[in-house]
């Protein structure tokens, strides 16, 4: 065999190496964007009705406050994923969904996020939430961990609490992560809203 014929052999077989490999290489794994979400009471449609809640300000630890979600794998060490993304800031998400929730558990449609635009009417009540922990494990449990305080119509406080809520993951995937840690928020809405109801009464 001469040196020509090995050379277009050699030629031949790593034209069809390229072949085979290009295409994997070619591709990136997908990124998916998920958002926290509850839907607003049919009955609050129309004429606003119900106390005045502020919502705010809530505040978030710097490391969930990212694009990014955020998974732990055990009790010190945290994994960051580059392809399950949030669709927009993390505390605009929980912000949204306990204004809807404060608004559906207390028949208001009244419910504002701090800062508000409508300030012609003063605010009943506010509640200022600071979250400690929002995490969870894939397939396990999502933990939140918040410190919550009510202040009155003359923005003094007049309770504090604090809430501790697991929620399951029940399945492996991210969906299904996110939907507990919408659960567990949930959860916190309705605690917050319980213990509302005697200063909104007075």
């Amino acid at each position: 065999m001469t040196f020509f014929k090995i050379k277009n052999i050699l030629t031949l077989v790593a034209v069809l190496l390229m072949l085979v490999f290009l295409p994997g290489c070619g591709t990136s794994q997908k990124t998916s964007f998920y958002q926290l979400e509850e839907s607003s009471n049919a009955s609050l449609v129309g004429i606003e009705k119900g106390r005045i809640v502020g919502v705010g300000p809530v505040h978030l630890p710097e490391y969930i406050n990212r694009p990014q979600i955020v998974t732990r794998s055990s009790k010190h060490l945290l994994n960051i994923s580059e392809f399950n993304r949030w669709i927009e800031p993390v505390t605009d998400s929980i912000s949204r969904l306990l204004v809807i929730n404060l608004s559906n558990n207390l028949n208001s449609n009244r419910v504002y996020w701090i800062p508000r635009e409508d300030r012609q009417h003063p605010l009943d009540i506010r509640v200022a939430i600071d979250i400690g922990r929002f995490d969870g494990q894939l397939g396990k449990s999502v933990f939140l961990e918040a410190r919550w305080s009510i202040f009155d119509k003359n923005d003094q406080p007049v309770l504090t609490q604090v809430s501790l809520i697991e929620e399951a993951v029940n399945g492996l995937g991210y969906n299904d992560l996110v939907i507990a840690m919408n659960q567990a928020l949930q959860v916190l809405g309705k605690e917050i809203s319980l213990a509302s109801l005697p200063y909104l009464d007075k």
